[in-house]
């Protein structure tokens, strides 16, 4: 089969490869759609933790089923959306929900091969979550959008909520759709590119502002008539959580350590009694579990009209493009279609 295929770091290359075979008690799948991240990205240009080469990229994934192993409900030819997670199941933290979280955790594309290829093979079909009719390009934002249910559970996110996400990317547009429908009462971003926003829709922002430090201070104080943001979810690597990121929180505020900071910008003091007076709260999110993929799922098919994040779409040959397209950061998501 056709596969794009990371060499090494830099290195992305269409390849031929060996046909995959149906696990026992797994799927084989025909992969419809694969959806760029920037963690891919990363990936390429960085390197990653979690990464060995070579490597097949992709964990934003929906396929249809071509062979299944097992009792498990689906039948050749349905379509799926594929959580990229393998878990133990046996785990305190699987039998919490928090699969993402088992120490014998691997994700396709990083730990083994994803689905920037013609098939894949899937080896837990508990993992497929059908999509019927559902436009395959929509449904690969059921992966991001669930890491964005992921932190915004842990943030409390709700009724009110004043929320300043930094970087309008993808991951910014999924956070702002998200706090809308959890109730926010002002959605801030600030993007250096704001032209990357153009598609959004009307009402999704209340304030559009650079990412310059004073002009952000100034437009959060504003936006919250003095009082600071309630939420702040940083949407970048870009994004360094000093200081001054804590001092736009409001009394009782909550941020996220959501985009993986950059190395150099990890080793942070942090003034803990500021935290104790006014009550601040700092918590981690990396990635989702499969509850809520499975949400997230559901939500995109019910009432998630969120196609205008989806700027770019490229055949599997046109890969490289479709990287390209992400890394550049002109517009905002990139698929690639089969």
């Amino acid at each position: 089969m056709k596969a794009a295929l990371m060499r090494s770091l830099g290195k992305l290359e269409m390849a031929e490869v060996e046909d995959p075979c149906c696990p026992k008690g797994g799927a084989l799948l025909k992969v419809l759609a694969t959806a760029v991240c920037g963690t891919d990205i990363k990936m390429l240009e960085k390197g990653h933790r979690d990464l060995t080469y070579p490597r097949i990229p992709g964990h934003e994934v929906v396929a249809q089923v071509l062979e299944i192993d097992g009792g498990s409900g689906l039948r050749r030819g349905d379509r799926v959306q594929v959580w990229p997670g393998s878990s133990c199941g046996r785990c305190h933290q699987c039998l919490t929900g928090n699969d993402h979280l088992c120490p014998e955790v691997k994700i396709m594309g990083f730990n083994t091969d994803g689905g920037m290829a013609e098939m894949l093979a899937v080896g837990d079909v508990s993992k497929l979550n059908p999509i019927g009719d559902s436009d395959p390009m929509l449904l690969t934002l059921a992966e991001p959008l669930a890491c964005c249910i992921n932190v915004q559970e842990k943030l409390k996110v709700g009724k009110g909520d004043h929320v300043l996400i930094m970087g309008g990317g993808p991951m910014g547009c999924l956070n702002a759709f998200l706090a809308r429908k959890r109730g926010a009462g002002t959605v801030m971003v600030s993007e250096p590119q704001p032209h990357r926003l153009e598609g959004a829709p009307s009402g999704l922002f209340d304030r559009i502002t650079s990412p310059d430090p004073e002009l952000l201070r100034r437009a959060v104080q504003e936006e919250t008539e003095g009082a600071g943001a309630d939420v702040i979810i940083p949407c970048t690597p870009q994004v360094r959580l000093d200081q001054g990121v804590f001092r736009m929180l409001a009394p009782g505020g909550r941020l996220c350590v959501f985009s993986g900071p950059r190395h150099e910008d990890s080793p942070l003091p942090v003034d803990v009694r500021e935290m104790h007076y006014r009550e601040l709260t700092v918590v981690g999110s990396y990635g989702n579990s499969s509850r809520h993929d499975r949400e997230a799922v559901k939500m995109l098919r019910e009432d998630a009209e969120l196609t205008w994040t989806i700027t770019g779409r490229y055949t599997l040959d046109k890969v490289r493009d479709a990287f390209d397209h992400a890394a550049a950061r002109k517009g905002l998501k990139a698929v690639v279609t089969f």
